[in-house]
């Protein structure tokens, strides 16, 4: 092990005990309601939703961009408390919503970093007015809905974070709408060739989830058994994912037309983009050849995460903290690099030269 990885994890083991948090408890035993069930009250999905509620009011300014052909965006925006500093924008993936990143933010303790969340059309709170779900047309979405947040809020700088579709998006956005102000480019769990190898998968995983639950709590449980690991993301996330009647807001069915053409070109579109790249995988995971041999190039940062504590595809929900300390040093680093390795690293570099970002 490195030095620069020792010093990352004792990093991660200082921040959990300031923040109080205990390793993670195992979920509780999956429950598989039937397609038709009676929705009934439930005293522990009034405590979930009055804390989910609360989270969503409270950290928040909460927006919606509607564009002249009706289409509407739901935004989130957390300001830093110090100006003039980076913002992260999170972009969630297919069937997700903006909440998926919710205990993450809950981590990232940098005062000087805003936040800034939307959901994808057809997801969340955003609507649309056509069944379009394509990569063009979500890249379409992205630039409009950001170009409205920095007309709006001026920020210096901008580091893109996307999580799985989301990732695909922002790699293909920042090669067709370059800017200055995109500093940084962060992919949470996807590679090409494995997305699109998943996709022969995703008719079945649809068809076979359950189409309502009889409450959120039973909705969590199912989450908890198939997708996520770590509960207290699972409370903040699910609850976004469904109607009054607990019946999915969006249906992937719908968009399946459209698959094909989500993650084409996404590792060439990653290793385009001119500035700093970051990608975090949940498990040792096989890189295609372009990002293989890009990795070998120093084209971009790799982050893996192996260890005792379980995480799956929502790497960012399992792990929040463990990607909160990497998102906070990557952003570090990219903006100030020297600052970043004699402050927060300790380290001054003996040769006396310039650190390349």
């Amino acid at each position: 092990m490195s030095n620069l990885h020792k010093t990352f994890l004792k990093r991660i083991r200082e921040q959990e005990s300031a923040l109080g948090l205990s390793e993670l408890g195992a979920p509780e035993p999956a429950v598989h309601p039937t397609n038709s069930v009676p929705k009934k009250s439930n005293p522990k999905d009034s405590q979930i939703l009055e804390k989910y509620n609360e989270f969503k009011h409270t950290q928040f300014t909460e927006e919606f961009y509607e564009t002249d052909l009706g289409d509407k965006f739901k935004t989130y925006y957390k300001p830093a408390t110090i100006p003039d500093g980076a913002v992260i924008v999170g972009l969630h993936g297919a069937g997700s919503s903006s909440m998926t990143f919710a205990n993450l933010v809950n981590h990232i303790k940098d005062e000087s970093l805003s936040i800034f969340l939307f959901d994808i059309r057809g997801h969340g709170g955003s609507t649309t007015t056509t069944d379009d779900f394509s990569l063009d047309t979500m890249v379409k979405d992205t630039q409009f809905v950001l170009t409205k947040f920095i007309s709006k809020y001026n920020p210096s700088s901008l580091f893109l974070l996307g999580h799985s579709l989301g990732g695909s998006i922002f790699s293909k956005f920042v090669n067709v709408y370059p800017d200055d102000k995109y500093k940084g480019l962060i992919l949470l769990d996807i590679v090409e060739e494995a997305a699109v190898q998943s996709l022969n998968a995703m008719p079945q995983f649809i068809e076979r989830r359950p189409k309502s639950f009889d409450s959120i709590s039973r909705a969590i449980l199912w989450h908890m058994n198939f997708l996520l690991f770590n509960e207290k993301s699972a409370e903040l996330s699910v609850p976004d994912l469904f109607t009054d009647d607990l019946t999915w807001k969006t249906d992937l069915l719908v968009t399946q037309p459209y698959w094909s053409s989500w993650f084409a070109g996404l590792s060439e579109n990653f290793l385009s983009f001119k500035g700093a790249k970051l990608l975090i995988l949940s498990t040792h995971e096989t890189l295609d050849k372009k990002l293989m041999i890009g990795q070998m190039q120093g084209k971009y940062q790799l982050v893996v995460f192996k260890n005792n504590e379980k995480s799956g595809h929502f790497v960012h929900e399992d792990l929040p903290n463990h990607v909160a300390v990497c998102l906070t040093d990557y952003i570090k680093r990219a903006i100030a690099p020297e600052k970043f390795m004699k402050e927060d690293l300790g380290i001054v570099p003996k040769w006396g030269g310039k650190i390349h970002k």
